[in-house]
């Protein structure tokens, strides 16, 4: 490892530089050294991680997270909902320091049901080109999840298994009568008893780069920050990455063979317009103008309600699947974690006792539209001096609507199942960035006119640069997107590692 954001020569002209460290970036830097190719990791942030966490029979009983680097509000700036949020965080292993560990696969369907919307709406890749790299990243997470598929939730690798209790599984019958499935939502939660330095279970700094380290292949520096990529116009390829050394505020440059952007979402976007250049001056790639378009969210909602008739404390967690696909707009869907309410109620569930309150995590889409977009503001600068992401986007009545329905829907299977409840009052106001899930301002297409990506996340016009983070989503869906970033991120390692190795 490197503490300082100095780079040592490398004699092996395949060198692949990976911007970022969070899940995406850790999961392809690992698949490149495992095929033999050398990884330099550029990292911005500059102290290792910390926090705390408690986790006992299946419970995570205490979480202090680290607050080191988290960032939102100084680098961007909102003219569509002005509560737009963005965080970010520029420190060793990224927002995972501060993930919950969520980790459902997207189902078949979620690749292909945008086309009944729109050709722009399909994805270049399908769950059978997925499923193998899931399986990969999977076995990586120590992931607890219940064996089998439900409807519209394939299941994955796991390797701890919990299921649900009996009295979840009559509401499960409720919902599968409806189409859905319920079942234990999968979580990079790791063993049952931990104690570990760290705020998460599944950190991709303490998990898989420290790993890293021990090989000859891999470099990490820390302490810079991506500033361009740099284009040759003659060997029409990226020749060159410049950074900024954060601890004494120079500029250095490194050579490449290739670059994986992964910064995370919107920050890898933003790298490809602060990398604009004569052949591309709107943009690196961007000769379609679709850099920064098609932005999509989760809108999130946490609220309690109060069952008549006591249940168990969702201890892990509850997921109740979408509608079904056939009985839903194109691209407009939610998913409903639920859990305990308190942490007392997750220790007297020890105890066989049931609970009368029940929290409630709900994920709902947005359609991505060229009108929601992020570009470079012309005026206002960051704090690195860097021109700052303006983000333009605000929920329609659509997305509303369907938040507000997925409300009744739950309770409706609940009362159903015989545990009638009511909502609490819900406090927080939806807006865009409270679920820390954009994606799609890099998105992947079949065709350029709709995609700044290929089918392998290679930017289209310039061959030897990857994002490999949730910026490719052609589309959200309702769930969550780190497993499936990461997967996408292997897949397109695996390929370019394959294709260094060639001479291409």
């Amino acid at each position: 490892m490197t503490s300082r954001a100095s780079v040592p020569a490398s004699g092996d002209g395949r060198r692949v530089v990976v911007i970022g460290s969070g899940p995406c970036g850790a999961a392809a830097a690992r698949e490149l050294v495992r095929c033999g190719i050398p990884v330099l990791m550029l990292e911005s942030g500059l102290a290792p991680p910390s926090g705390f966490m408690i986790r006992a029979a299946g419970r995570n009983l205490f979480r202090r997270y680290a607050e080191t680097g988290v960032e939102n509000g100084t680098k961007h700036v909102a003219t569509g909902d002005p509560r737009t949020e963005w965080w970010s965080n520029h420190s060793p292993g990224g927002l995972s320091n501060q993930w919950t560990g969520a980790v459902p696969r997207f189902a078949p369907e979620d690749f292909t049901e945008g086309e009944r919307l729109h050709e722009k709406y399909g994805w270049p890749v399908t769950y059978v080109d997925l499923v193998p790299y899931y399986e990969r990243v999977e076995r990586l997470m120590d992931i607890t999840a219940s064996a089998g598929d439900v409807p519209l939730l394939p299941a994955g690798y796991s390797a701890h298994h919990a299921e649900l209790a009996d009295d979840w599984r009559g509401v499960a019958r409720c919902a599968e009568a409806h189409g859905q499935g319920m079942t234990v939502v999968p979580l990079a939660d790791g063993p049952s008893f931990l104690l570990a330095r760290r705020g998460t279970a599944f950190n991709s700094y303490f998990t898989l780069v420290r790993p890293l380290e021990r090989s000859s292949l891999f470099t990490l520096v820390r302490g810079a920050h991506a500033l361009r990529l740099e284009w040759d116009g003659t060997k029409r390829r990226v020749t060159g990455v410049v950074y900024r050394d954060r601890a004494d505020g120079s500029e250095r440059r490194v050579e490449v063979a290739a670059v994986v952007v992964a910064g995370g979402p919107l920050d890898s976007t933003r790298l490809l317009f602060q990398s604009a250049c004569p052949d591309f001056p709107d943009g690196l790639g961007n000769g379609e103008g679709v850099l920064g378009r098609y932005l999509h969210d989760h809108p999130r909602e946490w609220w309690v309600f109060d069952v008549e008739r006591p249940i168990s404390a969702p201890c892990p967690s509850v997921y109740l699947t979408r509608m079904p696909h056939a009985d839903s707009p194109p691209l407009l869907a939610t998913s409903w974690t639920l859990g305990a309410a308190s942490t007392r109620d997750k220790l007297t569930s020890l105890l066989g006792r049931k609970a009368t309150a029940i929290s409630v995590q709900l994920f709902g889409t947005t359609i991505p539209d060229e009108a929601h977009f992020v570009e470079p503001d012309t005026e206002r600068k960051d704090p690195l001096g860097l021109p700052r992401l303006r983000i333009h986007m605000a929920y329609d009545e659509a997305v509303l609507c369907n938040v507000v329905r997925a409300r009744d829907r739950l309770l409706g299977i609940m009362a159903e199942a015989g545990h009638p409840g009511k909502a609490r009052e819900i406090v927080e106001q939806l807006h865009p960035g409270s679920s820390v899930h954009y994606g799609g301002t890099a998105r992947m297409h079949e065709w350029r006119k709709y995609g700044v990506l290929d089918a392998w996340n290679r930017v289209y016009d310039v061959p030897n640069v990857v994002v490999g983070d949730a910026s490719c989503f052609t589309t959200g869906p309702e769930k969550n997107p780190t497993l499936t970033a990461m997967a996408l991120a292997t897949r397109a390692a695996e390929r370019l590692a394959s294709d260094l190795k060639a001479g291409l």
